[in-house]
């Protein structure tokens, strides 16, 4: 089985945050959930480059649009290897070959009748870098940004999206492309029924972009060529294998498909992942843009929910923003992958903190990091093996749960197995059946805690790959070494 998975292209017009590497670190556990399971997976991320605020954001720094993004993108490519994210693929707007598929894709569009010229006035949001209607502001303000959006008028390229109101619903209906989760899909349904109206797909004003097919005044609408990453990529693995990075943009990405990447992505996507406030562009507008040019619809959009920080939302005023860098420094890759998948239900808002990833990381040291260390050395103390007896392991299984994106029910089904295990020992009492000489009872509670940790190891595999790997080393050698270090004040 092929297994085709996306996280946004992430707009670079500052450095990676919290809430870009929760995406991104779910998208990495359901993609080596499915290596596991022997699919051919291609997880493709990136970065978006395009459009007025990176522009803007290059004009502040005293650098030209290119040279900004260039010297940005690094800081994604590091951020996502400290988290241990295994994409097959770091995708760049900026890419050559990505900008000749866009212009060719909206050129399609226009000569089959779905794009037209026309003038048009609005209310436009810089920071969403889109027009919004007056029934979206609140108190006159974007409700996303709290800024008043300005008037302009232009005249731009129009996506008749219009027409695709029926044929998306009905898809969406018999469930050929699935929107997650019900809250969002139920969202999305009511608004398409209230009727959609054409979308702007050019820019009059703005260099930074890639040139609108036939009319070299206006750039394509920077959210059309985001968009299209996720169909430029296939078309580009089809075409050159590998694609030399040195016939890229830039030289802070790999080679398109690796070597030891299991294959090339195909049209369609499994799973696009997202934030759920650009959920509408990918449910209704990508699809009708697809169906526009007759090309296949992803089979799955789902929309996490927003982080707040210490019950605050994310703000470089208030300084809550917590850099990925910084905390897996201090608790290590794994601990963060962890607590951000463990402290709320994926698909709903929740809140994070330095101090509740400190909690997580203690109750892994208590639950499954004591585990391991007092079964081995109880092994040992004993004399005990793991191959004396063969004892029954309960399995445990988190397959429905990870299908279903539901990390927080997958990590504490393995919590819970830890726990249980360790009661076990406590009321077993090993130390107690040692000194009666109750050498078969001693020995079927330790392997068959040693067992149970092989299980969580293997559970824990695509959540924390670094963690499993060392417990499955030492459940091997059983020779203990804390798991998780205590932490330095």
């Amino acid at each position: 089985m092929k297994y085709y998975i996306t996280t946004p292209i992430y707009y670079i017009n500052d450095i990676p945050h919290i809430g870009h590497a929760y995406t991104t670190i779910a998208a990495d556990v359901l993609a080596r959930y499915h290596r596991a399971k022997g699919d051919e997976v291609f997880f493709l991320t990136g970065t978006d480059e395009h459009g007025a605020k990176i522009a803007e954001a290059a004009e502040r720094a005293g650098k030209e649009p290119q040279e900004f993004a260039d010297e940005l993108v690094p800081k994604f490519v590091d951020a996502w290897k400290n988290l241990n994210i295994s994409y097959d693929e770091f995708f760049r707007t900026t890419d050559p070959k990505h900008e000749e598929i866009v212009q060719e894709f909206v050129g399609k569009l226009k000569e089959s009748g779905y794009v037209e010229k026309r003038k048009y006035e609005g209310l436009y949001c810089v920071g969403c870098e889109k027009f919004l209607k007056e029934s979206e502001l609140v108190d006159g303000k974007c409700p996303d940004h709290k800024k008043e959006p300005v008037k302009q008028a232009e005249e731009n390229y129009f996506f008749k999206l219009s027409e695709f109101g029926d044929k998306i619903l009905a898809k969406i209906e018999s469930g050929e492309i699935e929107i997650g989760p019900d809250t969002r899909k139920n969202e999305v349904v009511g608004k398409i029924k209230q009727g959609l109206e054409d979308v702007s797909i050019s820019r009059a004003g703005v260099k930074w972009g890639i040139p609108f097919p036939g009319d070299p005044e206006q750039t394509i609408y920077v959210w059309v060529d985001a968009l299209l990453n996720y169909y430029s990529a296939t078309e580009i693995y089809a075409h050159t294998t590998p694609n030399p990075s040195s016939e890229r943009r830039g030289t802070a990405i790999p080679p398109l498909a690796p070597p030891d990447s299991g294959g090339g992505p195909e049209w369609p996507a499994d799973l696009h992942l997202m934030a759920k406030d650009i959920l509408w562009f990918h449910a209704v507008i990508w699809p009708a843009m697809l169906l526009a040019a007759d090309l296949d619809l992803p089979k799955k959009v789902f929309a996490h929910g927003f982080f707040t920080i210490n019950n605050q939302k994310m703000s470089k005023t208030i300084g809550n923003v917590i850099d990925p860098n910084e905390v897996v420094a201090k608790f290590g890759a794994d601990a963060v992958r962890y607590a951000l998948l463990r402290e709320f239900p994926f698909g709903e808002d929740g809140d994070i903190s330095v101090e509740k990833i400190t909690s997580h990381y203690n109750s892994l040291a208590n639950n499954i990091g004591n585990l391991l260390q007092r079964t081995l050395s109880m092994m040992n103390k004993y004399q005990v093996k793991s191959e004396k007896l063969k004892v029954k392991s309960e399995k445990v299984s988190i397959d429905s749960e990870l299908e279903q994106l539901d990390f927080m029910g997958a990590l504490k089904k393995i919590d819970d197995l830890a726990i249980t295990t360790n009661k076990n020992i406590a009321d077993k009492q090993p130390w107690v059946l040692a000194k009666e000489g109750k050498t078969e009872e001693l020995t079927e509670v330790l392997v068959g805690a040693h067992s149970d940790l092989q299980t969580i190891a293997e559970l824990l595999d695509p959540f924390m790959p670094e963690t499993a790997e060392k417990m499955k080393s030492q459940l091997k050698s059983l020779e203990p070494e804390p798991l998780f270090p205590r932490l330095e004040e």
